[in-house]
């Protein structure tokens, strides 16, 4: 809700005051988290309650997942197995990880429509990782990568932070390694005087991390790249987690309002 209403309210103050704007959901529909989906899926799922349930259902075997993962942490090693067995094409996930996404974005352009909101594009992040090529090879090119205990990495000490990792050992992508393709995908498509990302304070080091290394490579917008966090909401009993269960559905939030 907040990433959605305050990069709404952003882009239409923009818009009045003669901006071209684009709306982008940077859908987060890949990582680890769907590798802890499938394996939970093909433990536990059952396809008519899913089906019936939606997004609820999907929610309830993440947590599920955490739950008995905390009692056997060889779970955690599968779910990354998965997700690079995914990221190299894994047909069988792959049906599984369409089937999460599509449950998810027919819930998402319902909550949006009560909201008013409109998005110009709706590029996930499953779209950047087969777009991090040619960002390695730019990092190899300016002698940028290092190995460190097998994963790839961009060394800031000099910058006090820690390193920004690129590839993990196993060679599957990360977070960083999407978002700075993205980056240079939009350069490319919009070629933008500033791009805005919307999302928690939690999250600064790591758009610190990766805006650093577009200013190491020499991008000359790495300055036009702008982080706009935001702040956590707690409840009684501690703060929102996915994981954990402790959600509020928006569109319940909604209709309460």
């Amino acid at each position: 809700l907040r990433t959605t209403v305050i990069g709404n309210s952003i882009s239409r103050m923009l818009q009045f005051m003669g901006y071209k704007t684009v709306s982008i959901n940077h859908l987060g529909d890949w990582g680890t988290q769907f590798g802890k989906m499938v394996v939970a899926y093909r433990k536990w799922g059952n396809p008519e309650e899913v089906e019936k349930k939606g997004v609820r259902g999907l929610l309830e075997l993440y947590v599920k997942f955490h739950e008995e993962a905390e009692k056997d942490p060889e779970l955690d090693e599968i779910a990354r197995a998965t997700f690079t067995s995914m990221e190299q094409g894994d047909e069988e996930a792959l049906a599984l990880w369409r089937l999460f996404v599509d449950i998810s974005l027919k819930e998402v352009s319902r909550v949006y429509d009560m909201l008013d909101v409109k998005f110009d594009s709706f590029l996930g992040e499953s779209y950047f990782f087969t777009r991090t090529d040619e960002l390695i090879s730019i990092l190899k090119e300016k002698n940028l990568l290092q190995e460190s205990e097998g994963a790839q990495i961009v060394d800031l000490s000099e910058e006090n932070m820690p390193p920004c990792i690129v590839l993990k050992k196993d060679g599957s992508t990360l977070y960083a390694t999407r978002d700075i393709a993205a980056a240079m995908y939009r350069k490319n498509t919009y070629d933008f005087d500033k791009c805005l990302y919307i999302t928690g304070m939690e999250q600064i080091l790591h758009f610190s991390q990766w805006f650093k290394v577009c200013v190491k490579i020499g991008f000359p917008w790495s300055k036009d790249l702008v982080h706009i966090p935001y702040g956590l909401v707690s409840l009684e009993g501690g703060k929102l987690s996915t994981r954990g269960g402790n959600v509020i559905f928006l569109e319940d939030l909604l209709h309460e309002a």
